[in-house]
């Protein structure tokens, strides 16, 4: 199911996987592996920010400048893991390797995003970051 899932998400927007004699190990390892990877090391970042520097340190780095700085970190991270998945499984790197990296970036962008949403309520400093809505306080 999970690896339907990512499959899924990425063939959508690359389509096939090139070079298609390792059709099957995208699909089966590489996509699953990136896009659980995504998803732990995106909320393990957001969790960092909200959670670990701006609450429990109190560390004051709660202004949008510092929330795009771990964007910007995220998205890094986003890119390397494709590569380092296909690499580490014997794939040709190819141009498809980049635009999977590329659209991995994409994908961390809109998750950092929608974690920090769902998340920045219990931050004590960064409740604000990246903007005010949808807080009440």
């Amino acid at each position: 199911m999970i690896q339907k899932f990512f499959s899924g998400l990425y063939e959508l927007v690359l389509g096939r996987p090139i070079p298609a004699n390792f059709t099957n190990d995208y699909r089966e390892v590489v996509f699953p592996n990136t896009g659980l990877m995504l998803f732990i090391i995106t909320l393990g970042i957001v969790i960092l920010y909200y959670y670990v520097l701006n609450r429990a340190m109190s560390t004051g780095l709660y202004k949008t400048q510092h929330w795009v700085m771990f964007l910007i970190l995220n998205a890094i991270i986003a890119f390397i893991i494709p590569i380092s998945q296909v690499s580490g499984n014997d794939i040709e790197t190819h141009s498809y390797t980049y635009m999977f990296a590329f659209v991995n970036v994409i994908y961390s962008l809109i998750l950092f995003f929608v974690f920090s949403i769902l998340l920045k309520r219990g931050s004590v400093q960064a409740w604000t970051t990246p903007m005010k809505w949808p807080n009440k306080r």
